[in-house]
């Protein structure tokens, strides 16, 4: 009942026992064949019930509670599971493998995570930090600050967020104008438009007086990485420190990061 949770399931090596998977749920493409119960914020019961699961598995979200209790009172066990964080990506990871008595598969897979961005964060270690905005939408202007999976890929990666305030502020123009970051990030998350990636390039590209946009270091950024706390967060900070640093970030070449 959670995207996240899914692409858990699939790394786990548990893809063919999914029988359902929200809307949203599109890594890795099996995923796609899988029946539909809904959004994530607001699941059908009904589609859930349908498919007769054995285990639900959902992470709290406004708008599923009500939802995710009446699957529970029809008699299907249900896993809350929290995962937004960092941290709680790590936790996510066993606590799915231990429903599923995979326990030994969940503690290698967030071991191994674990090992690639800590590797990665190694490799930036003494690199100069980059100055970086991260938005995920544009009307209203929508940025990632503390607190948040996406501000902490952001500062693994070599980042320095410039944006102090919790959560995901709304936030002016004047404030990108005052704060002058040397990257700007761009999650688009606020349309489903196949050009939603030239919209926000255009957009930014009136904001001259911004370094990022002067120096043309105005990235889209793969929202699925970025706000997706699953087993391709290491893939996340390590397409970031790319992004931030060039060649001098880059994985060595024939190694497991």
């Amino acid at each position: 009942m959670t995207p996240a949770l899914t692409e858990i399931l699939f790394a786990l090596g548990l893809g063919e026992n999914v029988v359902g998977v929200t809307d949203f749920c599109d890594f890795p493409p099996e995923a796609a064949r899988r029946a539909r119960i809904g959004g994530y914020a607001n699941p059908s019961v009904e589609a859930i019930l349908s498919l007769r699961p054995d285990l639900a598995l959902v992470s709290p979200g406004p708008g599923n509670r009500d939802a995710a209790l009446a699957v529970e009172r029809a008699g299907v066990r249900l896993e809350v599971i929290p995962a937004e964080t960092l941290s709680e990506t790590y936790g996510a990871i066993e606590a799915v493998a231990r429903a599923c008595e995979v326990e030994a598969r969940g503690r290698d897979l967030a071991e191994s995570i674990r090992s690639r961005i800590a590797a990665a964060a190694e490799r930036v270690r003494d690199l100069p930090r980059v100055r970086a905005l991260f938005c995920v939408q544009i009307d209203p202007l929508i940025a990632v600050g503390r607190g948040t999976l996406p501000g902490e890929i952001l500062e693994l990666a070599g980042g320095v967020n410039v944006i102090d305030s919790a959560r995901y502020p709304q936030i002016g123009i004047e404030t990108v104008l005052a704060a002058k970051p040397e990257v700007i990030l761009h999650a688009r998350m606020d349309s489903a438009d196949p050009d939603a990636g030239q919209i926000a390039v255009s957009y930014w590209s009136r904001w001259h007086a911004v370094p990022a946009v002067r120096d043309h270091r105005v990235f889209v950024f793969d929202a699925t990485l970025a706000l997706r706390p699953g087993p391709r967060v290491a893939d996340a900070v390590e397409r970031l420190q790319t992004l931030l640093h060039g060649a001098a970030a880059a994985a060595p070449v024939g190694k497991e990061p």
